[in-house]
Parts: C-alpha cells; sequence; structure tokens
C-alpha cells in the first residue's frame, strides 16, 4: 500500500495547456502513468519538490552548504511561508509581514549568512499537494488524470510560484522524473449506487475536474440517470475547460450544461446565478431524488453556491428558514448533497 511515507513514483505520460492563450491564466491537463486502484472521486497527494534555482539562492545565505541541507530544502521544507518562532530566533531584529515574506525575502535582510542547522531545526516541513482524479479508471486504466491551475504572481518585487503547480507543470519532465504520488480515498464524494439517479454537479474553474472522472464512469457503465453541470470560468473562448467533451455529451443529450463565464459580458456571472436562472428545473431534480455535488473553491464559490441552493429551497420549496436549515441537514445526511472544496 503507497501512502505519505512511501509514495508511488509516478511518470508524466502526457502534459497540454487546457486554457487557450489568450486566458489570463493557464491551466492543464496532466495524464500521470501509475498502475493504482482507485474510485472515481478519489484525490491523490502529490509530494512536490521545491525549483531548485530557489533552493540555489536559499544556499548563498546559509552557511554551510551540504548535501543534507540541499536535499532538506528541495524535498522537505517550507520555503515559502516561516513562523513567528523562526523569526525570534533566527532573525529578531527583523520585522517582517510572514504573509508576504518567503523565507529567502527573510534571508536577505539578515547582516550574515544563517547557520544551516537553524534552518534544518525550524522551517515548517513542506506539504503535499492534494488534486481531484479527472478520469475513470474503466475509461483510463493504469493513468491518472489531472487538472492544474498554474499558480504564479508577483510580490515584494519577486515572481512567486506555486510549489506543486510549478513541480508538475514545468520542472518534471514527461517520461522522466519521477513524481512521488499517494491516493487520498473521497470518503463518500462518489456517484451514487443507483444508476438511474439523477446527479447535478456545480464545478467552477479546477473543480470540473472529478466530474470529468465521474461522467466518464457513469457513460462506461451506461447508467441510465440524468446529468447536469454547472461549469464556470472567466471567459469561454479560452477558459472553457474540456469544452469538445462535455459539448459531445450535450449533443447526445446525456448532459444537461449550463455555463457562466464571468468575464464575457458586462455583468459578472457565475454559477450560482446560473442555478437561480434555472431554479425551477433544479428544485423538480432535488425534489425527484437528485444528488447535488460541489467541487472547487471553499472561500467564496461553495458558500455562494450553498447560499444560492438554500434561496431556491427556500422560494421554490416555500420552506421557512428553519425549514429551509433542517431540509439542507437532511440532504447531507441522505448524502445527496456532497462537496469536496479546498
Amino acid at each position: 500500500m503507497y501512502n505519505r511515507n512511501h509514495p508511488y513514483l509516478a511518470r508524466i505520460k502526457e502534459r497540454y495547456l487546457l486554457t487557450k492563450p489568450a486566458s489570463s491564466k493557464k491551466t492543464w491537463h496532466i495524464v500521470l502513468e501509475a498502475p493504482l486502484s482507485f474510485q472515481v472521486g478519489d484525490s491523490i497527494g502529490v509530494l512536490a519538490q521545491n525549483d531548485p534555482v530557489e533552493v540555489a539562492e536559499i544556499l548563498q545565505y546559509a552557511t554551510p552548504s551540504s548535501p543534507e541541507l540541499i536535499t532538506f530544502l528541495t524535498h522537505k521544507a517550507n520555503l515559502s511561508r516561516v513562523t513567528s518562532s523562526f523569526l525570534k530566533q533566527s532573525a529578531p531584529q527583523l520585522s517582517v509581514d510572514l504573509h508576504t515574506h518567503h523565507l529567502i525575502d527573510i534571508l536577505k535582510l539578515l547582516p550574515a549568512p544563517l547557520p544551516a542547522t537553524d534552518l534544518l531545526r525550524s522551517l515548517l516541513p513542506l506539504m503535499p499537494r492534494f488534486y481531484s482524479i479527472a478520469n475513470s479508471p474503466k475509461v483510463f486504466p493504469g493513468e491518472i488524470h489531472l487538472t492544474v491551475a498554474y499558480v504564479e504572481y508577483t510580490a515584494l518585487g519577486r515572481r512567486r510560484r506555486g510549489v506543486g503547480s510549478h513541480f508538475l507543470c514545468d520542472l518534471a519532465e514527461v517520461q522522466h522524473t519521477a513524481v512521488p504520488i499517494y491516493l487520498q480515498p473521497a470518503h463518500g464524494f462518489t456517484l451514487p449506487l443507483d444508476p438511474e439517479a439523477s446527479i447535478i454537479f456545480v464545478g467552477p474553474g479546477t473543480g470540473i475536474a472529478p466530474f470529468r472522472a465521474f461522467l466518464q464512469e457513469r457513460l462506461a457503465t451506461q447508467a441510465t440517470g440524468r446529468n447536469w453541470l454547472f461549469f464556470g470560468d472567466r471567459n469561454r473562448a479560452s477558459d472553457f475547460l474540456y469544452e469538445l467533451y462535455w459539448l459531445e455529451l450535450e449533443k447526445q443529450e446525456r448532459l444537461r450544461l449550463d455555463l457562466a463565464f464571468s468575464r464575457d459580458g458586462a455583468e459578472k456571472i457565475y454559477v450560482q446565478h446560473r442555478m437561480y436562472e434555472q431554479r425551477k428545473s433544479l428544485w423538480n431534480w432535488l425534489e425527484n431524488g437528485a444528488y447535488f455535488y460541489v467541487c472547487g473553491d471553499a472561500e467564496e464559490m461553495a458558500k455562494d453556491v450553498d447560499a444560492m441552493l438554500r434561496t431556491i429551497a427556500a422560494e421554490e420549496g416555500e420552506k421557512s428558514p428553519e425549514e429551509v436549515k433542517a431540509w439542507v441537514k437532511q440532504m447531507r445526511t441522505e448524502k445527496r448533497y456532497l462537496t469536496d472544496v479546498y
């Protein structure tokens, strides 16, 4: 059994951009060769490595350099966040914002190189990065597909990149670099046992990933239940992830599709707005036993979708606030309202 302490060393079989050149961001489709047994809805933990260029820069401000320190900084240490205790012990003279200052920013402010022992003792561990699996093992056996948003921004005059996305999209070489991974079971975020059950997916951005797997699985098992997807992103022309797949399923009448592209009009339209537009039909599906799934951003999207679901229950179901609360609780108890948010 592979786990965080004993990961499977996968290789990247294929990697390509899902977003078009005009997009304001980059989202990649990555195919890993990994003969692991999993179910749709599961995720994988990726033990990414830090950028060797950043590690080399840090080594200029730490002494003495050693193979042990290089390995630690590359594979084990969180270089983007230091603790207040680290600051008190190693740089008590500095007053910096721990949310914006990475390790290298702090080292550059010190009057002398920092002892390597302080780095080895004080830095936070580099945590796994988790990604929803975007394929069904019945359709793509021996493979794990990922939908990876490339994280990139500028702070304090420096270019910052997400550790996981930079490793998977830039540093790891196709068919060459070992990518340490292990499975993270879904614990309930999966398809209903009843193949005739209707399912509603809300998955904007990379939240679309598990629903690609769900639809592949439903088609492979010839499930007869209805499928409805709410997908949203910035611009349709450049950010419609897996566009041809969804449109083909819609054409075959195997998928009902509602889209929200927030930057395409004068007003920003999000998935919760599309839900409200379709509130009568949505409520009808839910009242007739449909399962409701949400995947993606927990900070805003999931809260907005939940609030809209409650609004629709109040209006279409003619429920009081107390009845709405009880209805949502019942949906969750019956495992018909399932979320995978991050």
